[in-house]
């Protein structure tokens, strides 16, 4: 009789742990959506601002190609990001009852599909967007009242691609910490199954 009541405390206790584990799955997830959630908008405050940048200064802009081209570009890589963590966008969870790890794991999955070769057609339209402006701005002569020569003109170039490999190594070390994070909590939503 003994022997049969530490069977049941031994399987109530690993009920009871199994319980908090996805307690703190669910945490885990609800934190991830939220970091999710607020690069979206901040997405969509950058998207709304080069709409309203665009409408505001609609003559400048449509006097020069190199600025019409760089705010196409520069909306276009936006909503592409932006569409793709729409892709992987799931609802807070806020009890046991509307977990489901099945859908948290194919979710996830999806999350890891934001491969580098996304990151660099993002990356590599923004670049372009800047220098399409860079473009216009030489055109125009003057940016932000400096005068442009051939000498700077290097400078501000050779910038963007600084900028560039600075904005790719910053942005490929959040996303392989992100997939790391997603690799971890998905291997523990099996071991929950």
């Amino acid at each position: 009789m003994e022997e049969q009541i530490l069977k049941w405390k031994d399987m109530w206790q690993e009920q009871k742990s199994n319980s908090l584990n996805v307690n703190e799955l669910i945490v885990r997830l609800n934190q991830m959506e939220r970091n999710a959630k607020l690069l979206r908008t901040f997405l969509i405050i950058a998207l709304v601002i080069i709409i309203l940048a665009s409408l505001i200064f609609i003559a400048e802009i449509s006097a020069n190609k190199f600025y019409i081209i760089s705010y196409v570009l520069a909306f276009t890589g936006a909503f592409i990001k932006l569409m793709l963590l729409y892709r992987t966008k799931y609802s807070a969870i806020t009890n046991q009852s509307g977990f489901n790890n099945l859908y948290f794991i194919k979710k996830l999955n999806k999350k890891i599909g934001f491969k580098t070769k996304h990151l660099l057609i993002y990356m590599s339209i923004m670049v372009a967007s800047l220098n399409f402006a860079l473009l216009g701005s030489y055109k125009k002569g003057t940016f932000f009242n400096f005068v442009i020569n051939d000498e700077n003109r290097l400078f501000f170039h050779l910038a963007t691609i600084v900028l560039f490999a600075v904005a790719y190594t910053l942005n490929k070390m959040r996303m392989d910490k992100n997939k790391r994070d997603t690799l971890n909590l998905i291997s523990d939503l099996e071991n929950d199954l």
